[in-house]
């Protein structure tokens, strides 16, 4: 799907070439909207996060994936579209994100969506990232009501789109049509290339999102209305929602929590004397 980057894997601090090109490129933006961790609660019954318990927020590693977005489009030209799916009241993301720079937004909005899992939803915002005519997805590493990471593959997958995981930075190649990405791997890290288009999954805290200015602030809230697209509208209506997730909760339980036993040692020979003691004892 991804190719080595043709001068071969580098540091991550190894000079980068910058794009001479303007690439116009359609930057899509996949944002959700969470519960706010400090207040979900899970239903027992059907085994799904109560949302309506919580007041709602951006998902928070969504905010790197945006300000990742628009560094593209400043060293490359083009657009930055936000996208979400939800119901109406998921367009407050939508809002933020065009405040903080996003040219536009779309709102997947469909009572079929209701209950899709990782699969569904991938799926759906494939589907509107196609239609968008992207050339770059950038999607936030995960979510902090599921923290799958499997949303991010599954547009590339879906769309057979090459795809950047674990990015921690991005250097556009529009004039060979590339994306390229410095990727956190097992034992440091490499630089990779990949053809557009592209699914980068961002890492969460790689870089530092802008703050939102005040009259873009008072146009995404006053102003600004996003396009609302439907099931139907993206061709889709009978392979969304909760019939067609695979995924299904087994069960529940409330993990007891488990008192660990302390001792303070005076030096480092001490504490491998101690580790020793103990590892006889096993």
């Amino acid at each position: 799907m991804f190719a080595v980057d043709s001068r071969g894997a580098q540091c991550a601090n190894a000079p980068q070439e910058e794009s001479t090109v303007t690439a116009d490129w359609t930057i899509v933006v996949p944002v959700k909207q969470v519960p706010d961790a400090d207040d979900v609660t899970i239903d027992p019954e059907t085994g799904t996060l109560n949302r309506s318990d919580a007041p709602a927020v951006l998902n928070a590693p969504d905010y790197n994936a945006v300000e990742a977005a628009l560094s593209l489009r400043e060293r490359a030209g083009g657009e930055v579209v936000a996208v979400t799916m939800g119901p109406p009241f998921a367009r407050a993301v939508l809002e933020t994100a065009v405040a903080l720079g996003a040219d536009d937004a779309v709102l997947l909005t469909d009572r079929a969506f209701g209950g899709s899992d990782t699969w569904p939803t991938s799926l759906a915002l494939a589907r509107a990232a196609d239609e968008l005519d992207a050339d770059v997805v950038v999607c936030g590493e995960e979510s902090t009501d599921s923290s799958t990471g499997q949303v991010p593959p599954g547009i590339a997958a879906h769309n057979g789109w090459a795809q950047l995981t674990y990015a921690e930075d991005l250097e556009p190649r529009p004039d060979d049509g590339e994306l390229v990405a410095v990727r956190d791997v097992e034992g440091g890290r490499e630089r990779v290339a990949a053809e557009t288009p592209v699914v980068v999954a961002f890492e969460y805290g790689e870089n530092e999102p802008r703050a939102a200015g005040l009259h873009r602030k008072i146009y995404a809230e006053t102003e600004f209305e996003p396009e609302e697209w439907s099931a139907e509208d993206l061709g889709i209506g009978d392979e969304v929602g909760l019939v067609n997730s695979p995924t299904k909760v087994g069960g529940m339980d409330t993990a007891d929590r488990v008192d660990r036993e302390q001792e303070v040692v005076e030096d480092v020979d001490a504490l491998a004397d101690r580790i020793a003691e103990v590892t006889a004892d096993d």
